[in-house]
């Protein structure tokens, strides 16, 4: 007796889904059939005064999903809308279990978390600088290489960053959504607007841990923890003089030319801000 050779499962699979899809199509065929025998006209309502579809006409027949009804921001998805929307609204739903510092992403706080366990798992390979995220080791590298990749379309100012770049940005629009309810400065950021409010409310929430010594700004307290580590990661590429922040070796550079941008309205000018400061003191301006 010869046995009939037995079919693959797979190819059985492969069948039935054809014979399956190709039926459903068939029936799909038939209800529109039915339909289109048995429509009746009617008058079709003018929906050009619809604000979806003019929106949807306007940007080339595609209607935007997850708009921000805030300031018009266009994330890519529902997730993302909610977690934008904290900008606006300053909630930060995640919170640090040692120090109570919140933060409005998840991620921040698994990032932040490590500065309690000592974790950075990112060096820099030059200056030894320790990141606590691939990020953060990006963003540093270009401290020493001078990369800008992030350029103003407007005036070709270049940033390190994109988000330096979307700050820059709103001063050629003279968009200043984040207003101070004391004074009322106009902010171009969340991030401005909090700086800012510090200065009525003196609140100064980053200290250092080894003299207690307290700052209204993080980047403040990176400069000063310098002054206890002895780094000193800006260094002149003329005479190799090393400096704990970018702004003295800046004022610095102002040695090796012949700049002198610090001008006093009696028409002397000064290398440094400290130079024209003692002048203006000395000769009572």
């Amino acid at each position: 007796m010869v046995r009939k050779k037995s079919t693959p499962v797979r190819n059985l699979r492969n069948n039935t889904l054809q014979i399956l899809t190709e039926r459903v199509e068939s029936l799909e065929r038939e209800r529109i059939q039915r339909e289109n025998s048995s429509v009746i006209c009617l008058e079709v309502p003018n929906t050009d005064d619809d604000d979806g579809v003019l929106e949807e006409r306007r940007r080339g027949g595609r209607r935007r999903r997850h708009v921000c009804e805030v300031c018009d921001k266009e994330l890519s998805s529902k997730q993302s809308l909610e977690t934008h929307k904290r900008i606006h609204t300053g909630e930060k739903p995640y919170k640090c279990r040692v120090c109570d510092k919140t933060f409005n992403q998840r991620g921040n706080l698994t990032t932040h978390s490590r500065t309690h366990m000592l974790v950075t798992p990112y060096m820099c390979g030059t200056c030894n600088k320790a990141c606590l995220s691939a990020r953060d080791l990006k963003v540093h590298l270009r401290t020493h290489t001078g990369e800008k990749p992030f350029k103003c379309p407007e005036c070709d100012k270049t940033f390190t960053q994109q988000g330096h770049l979307t700050l820059h940005s709103r001063t050629h629009m003279l968009v200043t959504p984040y207003m101070c309810g004391t004074c009322n400065k106009a902010c171009t950021s969340a991030r401005d607007l909090t700086r800012h409010l510090r200065t009525h409310t003196g609140e100064k929430p980053f200290k250092c841990r080894e003299c207690d010594k307290a700052f209204s700004r993080q980047d403040g307290l990176t400069v000063h923890l310098r002054t206890h580590t002895g780094e000193k990661p800006f260094n002149c590429r003329v005479c190799d003089k090393a400096f704990s922040d970018k702004s003295a070796l800046t004022q610095h550079m102002g040695v090796h030319t012949d700049l002198r941008p610090y001008k006093c309205d009696c028409g002397k000018a000064y290398k440094s801000g400290n130079g024209l400061l003692y002048h203006k003191r000395t000769q009572k301006h």
